[in-house]
């Protein structure tokens, strides 16, 4: 068998760990006391704003970020204020710098609205044509459940194709397993 007929399971099993990470926000807390190693009590929450470290070529720098999700064991998720990237980190490593995050605020506004004044404002002509009567309606869980973005829609494509992989091979062996019982 050659190198390149070995499937490569790294980017599936990447989406599984981010579905753990996802199923673990659902089990966050939404406020979480911690006391710093300067005695100082913090409290964090979720959409709090603070300072949080990000990690590139072996040097870690800190930049404004919003606060996630808080796990239970003082481990937090946030997103970069004007990056939009997030990462997981420990509630220790967490600070505060108002200045900074204030200004990572304002460049994120105006960049929000530099690609808002830059896209042609959409027609408010003719309304959508009516969904037609013989359609059924659409269960109202099923909108709340849609992916948000591509990268959770390539996590829920590969986890749901790697389970009916896995259900397919199970259904098989069991058909070929009946069907050596009825040999016999």
């Amino acid at each position: 068998m050659d190198v390149d007929d070995v499937w490569d399971d790294s980017a599936l099993i990447e989406m599984y760990e981010q579905s753990l990470k996802e199923v673990n926000k659902s089990r966050s807390v939404a406020e979480k006391k911690y006391t710093g190693e300067d005695g100082h009590t913090y409290t964090w929450k979720i959409g709090s704003k603070c300072m949080a470290p990000y990690e590139e070529n072996g040097k870690t720098s800190y930049y404004a970020a919003k606060i996630d999700s808080i796990a239970e064991n003082d481990e937090v998720e946030v997103t970069f204020l004007y990056y939009g990237n997030t990462t997981t980190t420990h509630l220790k490593e967490l600070w505060i710098d108002e200045a900074a995050i204030a200004e990572a605020e304002t460049s994120e506004k105006k960049e929000t609205a530099k690609a808002s004044s830059s896209k042609s404002s959409p027609s408010f002509g003719a309304p959508p044509p009516p969904i037609p009567s013989f359609a059924p309606p659409v269960p109202p869980n099923i909108i709340a459940m849609a992916p948000k973005d591509q990268r959770e829609a390539m996590n829920s494509m590969l986890m749901s194709w790697y389970m009916s992989g896995y259900h397919t091979g199970y259904y098989q062996a069991m058909a070929d397993n009946q069907q050596q019982q009825n040999k016999h």
